[in-house]
């Protein structure tokens, strides 16, 4: 594969990057997010939040060390570096796998969301080719124009968390999350796995390294924010949802989040939770761009195949989506997927940087 040359054109600021990981990260998992960790760790759920933002931020600080010895080199190229280009190869295929498919259950669940709660007599393919086209229109572009848009959606998060404060104003009981930590040390870790899922997305960093102008200095400061901006948020948001709802409603509530919002009505706005979820369409839209954009980035880096290679992997995931899903069906897909995230977000790197450690593989002229 032919290595893009990377120019300012296509390059990225600290303050994008802050925005691109930040929108990465936060999608369609936040609906269900408290009813998944309150599964086990019941009112200490908060803390299982925290917990995996600290899990990330040390992945964070892996990649920043693999990255810094080849900064200026593609992940595609810094793994035939350390391994060999035949296995190189096989392992950016395993990376490209995992984008599809991560992207593809995005889709699937965004669909689903989208159905039953806004667009219920629509079609599913319907749903799902609109996203995708509009994915797709946004990454064929460069990565500095995709990287201007999730800054402006950004804003958006604001609006939205501006909304949430709203809630507040709502019977609140702070004993149900009491006492502290409760649950145990052991379910308040198998909650911090469950929350861990949720903030996938900072993979990307792996490959957008490169195209950071200045990548030499505070690049670790800019991840490390981003990390504690959306730790900060869904900690939030989860516990909101603790001192809101009884364990016993936790656990019949799927979207703990949007039926929140459910309680707040106003003489001149109604249906708050449906204004929410429309709002939010651009920021689960934001995560299934990111995956696309990782796809095609994972096994072309040529400016022209780069666009064909956008299009082929948009009609991919379109065709993934229409397979019919039961929830059954992609309950299994989820976990498939989350089998083959453990491998690719945080195996994988940790060796690379072990082996690139050892036998002292490092960018040509970098002191790294």
């Amino acid at each position: 594969m032919e290595e893009e040359v990377i120019t300012e054109k296509i390059s990225i600021t600290k303050f994008q990057l802050f925005f691109v990981l930040i929108q990465s990260q936060i999608g369609i998992g936040l609906f269900s997010l408290p009813n998944v960790v309150q599964e086990s760790a019941k009112g200490d759920s908060w803390i299982s939040i925290i917990l995996a933002g600290i899990i990330v931020q040390f992945l964070l600080v892996v990649y920043w060390l693999l990255l810094k010895r080849f900064p200026n080199d593609t992940f595609t190229k810094i793994t035939q570096n350390i391994l060999g280009g035949f296995l190189g190869k096989i392992l950016n295929f395993i990376f490209y796998f995992y984008f599809i498919m991560t992207g593809s259950l995005l889709t699937i669940l965004m669909v689903k969301v989208i159905k039953l709660l806004l667009l219920p007599l629509t079609p599913n393919w319907a749903i799902s080719l609109l996203l995708l086209i509009t994915s797709i229109y946004l990454t064929v572009s460069n990565l500095k124009i995709i990287a201007r848009f999730f800054v402006l959606a950004s804003t958006l998060i604001i609006v939205l968390l501006f909304i949430t404060l709203f809630t507040l104003i709502l019977p609140k009981e702070i004993q149900f999350i009491l006492p502290i930590g409760s649950s145990g040390i052991k379910n308040i870790l198998i909650g911090s796995k469950s929350a861990l899922l949720s903030k996938l997305g900072f993979e990307g960093l792996l490959f957008l390294y490169p195209f950071i102008i200045h990548n030499n200095k505070g690049v670790l400061k800019t991840i490390s924010m981003a990390n504690i901006f959306v730790t900060g948020f869904y900690t939030y948001l989860v516990f909101i949802c603790l001192i809101s709802f009884s364990p016993d409603q936790m656990n019949q509530i799927r979207e703990p989040v949007l039926y929140l919002l459910r309680g707040l009505s106003y003489k001149m706005i109604d249906h708050v939770d449906l204004i929410f979820l429309s709002i939010w369409i651009v920021p689960m839209t934001t995560s299934i761009i990111a995956y696309l954009f990782l796809a095609s980035k994972s096994i072309s880096n040529e400016k022209k195949s780069y666009k064909k290679t956008v299009v082929i992997n948009g009609i991919l995931i379109f065709l993934i989506s229409l397979i019919p899903h039961t929830d059954e069906i992609t309950l299994l897909f989820s976990k498939y997927v989350t089998y083959l995230s453990y491998a690719v977000v945080f195996v994988i790197p940790a060796l690379l940087l072990i082996l690139s450690i050892i036998f002292k593989k490092h960018e040509t002229g970098d002191t790294a």
